[in-house]
Formats: C-alpha cells, structure tokens, sequence
C-alpha cells in the first residue's frame, strides 16, 4: 500500500466537486487535509488514481497526485483525528 496526496483545482462546477469528493471517498482510507486537497492511501498507482480522478471531473479542471509514503512531514494546526491518521498512515 502506498499514501498519495491529491490536490485539485475544478472549473467552477459544484458537480464536479460533488463527484470527485464522492470518489475520492470511495478509496478504502483516505483523510481531507483541505477543501481540495486529500490523502489516500491505496495499492493503486499515481497514474491509476489520476485516471480515475479525471474521469470523473470530465476535463473540468486539474489533478496532482504525489507518492508521499515514508515521506518526512511536519505540521501546524491540523486537527488530532487528521494528524493521528496521518501518523498511522504515512
């Protein structure tokens, strides 16, 4: 299993937001750090995630997704459920 940060940014469509957050929250263990930007943790690819991420936007926006297992990071302000997952899962 790998830990995937995904941000986004969507042309101006609630739908879309709609969508891709329903998506995204299909994934088995995910956390939202942000409005728009998600972790996820998955034994799926980056370009995988990406593709099923854009399908489901239809070419109204853009995605990153970044491979951020065993990745160093630091925090502030982020709420303890977040941070005790994120502990748990990076």
């Amino acid at each position: 299993m790998n830990t995937f940060l995904v941000t986004y940014t969507l042309d101006n469509s609630t739908e879309s937001y709609d969508a891709i957050s329903s998506r995204l929250k299909r994934y088995p263990n995910w956390a939202k750090l942000f409005a728009r930007v998600w972790i996820i943790r998955t034994s799926r690819s980056s370009k995988r995630i990406r593709d099923e991420l854009s399908d489901v936007i239809e070419g109204k926006g853009k995605i990153v997704v970044i491979n951020i297992t065993d990745s160093a990071w630091a925090t502030y302000k982020i709420p303890d459920n977040i941070l005790d997952w994120m502990k748990e899962n990076i």
